[in-house]
């Protein structure tokens, strides 16, 4: 006769959970979650959120997308380090693109809002940027995505923040 004891059912039952979590948390790309205008995406303490954007016309193949983000730390200790990467856009074919830094500069030249090249959001505070993209005219379905770095509270919601995007159409 064998004698389980608690510590050799514990072992087991620990890596079934975390192969589980694991297969959960590489789902492919189709269970992201969509989001607009004024919704924020979590990401542990932090809240990221698209307040406005606009479209420009650049010329016959290029459009300019000029994207209010918020920053929002609702930690009590922690300040919130980002920068001007900190989202992307992503095309319905999986083309990405990435916020054009040199144009930020030159807008805020022209229309001061406070750009940064490093932000440190401090706990219960926000700040906001404009971020700028362009895409081409025949992108289809532009969506705005975070990235960012694991986190003790992306455990528990399996890093739900790289799963979420905020829709641009």
């Amino acid at each position: 006769m064998i004698i389980l004891s608690m510590k050799s059912l514990k072992s087991p039952l620990f890596f079934l959970l975390l192969i589980i979590g694991l297969s959960i948390s590489c789902k492919s790309e189709s269970d992201d979650f969509e989001i607009g205008l004024n919704e924020s995406i979590y990401h542990d303490d932090f809240e990221y959120v698209v307040t406005d954007y606009k479209v420009l016309p650049i010329d016959e193949y290029t459009s300019r997308y000029r994207i209010n983000f918020k920053v929002i730390n609702n930690a009590e200790v922690v300040e919130h380090t980002w920068n001007n990467s900190i989202a992307y856009i992503v095309d319905s074919k999986g083309n990405i693109y990435n916020n054009n830094k040199e144009l930020q500069i030159k807008l805020n030249d022209r229309e001061p809002f406070g750009w940064k090249n490093e932000y440190h959001t401090h706990p219960k505070s926000e700040e906001s940027t404009i971020l700028i993209f362009d895409l081409p005219k025949k992108v289809d379905q532009p969506y705005l995505k975070v990235s960012g770095k694991f986190l003790m509270g992306d455990v528990l919601d399996l890093s739900k923040y790289k799963k979420m995007k905020v829709k641009l159409f």
